[in-house]
């Protein structure tokens, strides 16, 4: 079925309960009021909107303090009257027994969906998170990639913030470490985190791919190939947190809990556009992502 309306994709919030884990709203971020501005303009565009994952951050907050903040509520609620379609992602994945269970009151919950398809214009569109082809990151329960980070947030709880000084996420800073920082943080334990905090800024290829950029353009081999068995035209995704697109078939909505706030835009001929929100302003984000280069044994 085709669209009348524009739509608008963000993903990646990881909103959370304000505190030092929280890289959305922590102490005096003026993301809130731009996500609620935001929304305002998509209200104003008269558009639909699609929340692709990651919403909140359940693996470094608690599940109720998350959903009963002041903000919180009031998004919930505002989204739940937009008639938002909420894909989960694998930081709220905690959600996902709750789709087609009509378990939970507010609006927002009985709009939870998996993964799913749309015809827009003369091309089929599919709509994900993109964990789901993460094997990092794709479990429902505890997994590697939500273990690591737990410590990653541990360490923010430590430093009293998501960032470090020098400006480096925390998060990103540990992460790196990938589990050669889990088995040292056992043997080692809290007094010198700060000292690994510095010493664990390698990447390695058991980080999460919105911490380590290799990993992301790896993810993209697994997006294609995700597309080419699927048979869809067009892919939007989030997970990275990287924006931009490729080739024509590949949008990242990019993320609200780094430097910039991204979102996508689709007419309902199937053009989609890349925008950062900026202060009440769209601006065209005209990144170009690339595929890395395959090894020769690869190539065939």
């Amino acid at each position: 079925m085709n669209v009348a309306n524009d739509i608008f994709v963000i993903s990646d919030l990881h909103i959370g309960d304000g505190g030092p884990r929280d890289n959305f709203g922590y102490k005096g971020s003026n993301r809130p009021g731009q996500l609620m501005a935001f929304l305002d303009y998509v209200q104003k565009e008269s558009g639909e909107l699609i929340v692709l994952g990651d919403l909140f951050d359940f693996w470094q907050a608690n599940f109720s303090r998350v959903l009963t903040s002041d903000f919180t509520n009031r998004l919930i609620k505002k989204l739940g009257e937009m008639n938002v379609t909420y894909v989960i992602g694998n930081h709220d994945i905690d959600l996902v027994g709750f789709v087609d269970q009509k378990l939970l009151s507010p609006a927002l919950f009985q709009s939870l969906s998996a993964p799913f398809s749309q015809e827009i214009g003369d091309k089929t569109f599919y709509f994900m998170h993109g964990h789901e082809v993460d094997p990092y990151n794709n479990d429902d329960v505890p997994g590697k990639g939500r273990l690591l980070t737990i410590f990653a947030g541990m360490a923010e709880s430590f430093v009293g913030s998501p960032t470090m000084p020098d400006g480096r996420s925390v998060e990103s800073v540990l992460e790196q470490a990938g589990e050669g920082a889990l088995s040292r943080l056992k043997v080692w334990g809290r007094r010198l985190l700060a000292k690994l905090l510095m010493l664990f800024g390698s990447q390695t290829n058991d980080t999460s791919p919105a911490q380590n950029p290799e990993r992301a353009a790896e993810m993209l081999l697994s997006y294609k190939a995700h597309k080419e068995q699927n048979g869809y035209h067009v892919l939007i995704v989030g997970h990275t947190h990287q924006p931009g697109r490729l080739d024509g078939w590949y949008f990242n909505t990019g993320s609200w809990a780094t430097t910039d706030n991204n979102f996508a835009r689709i007419s309902p001929t199937g053009n989609v556009q890349i925008f950062d929100w900026n202060n009440g302003v769209p601006q065209r984000n005209v990144t170009v992502l690339s595929l890395p280069e395959l090894p020769k044994e690869a190539k065939g």
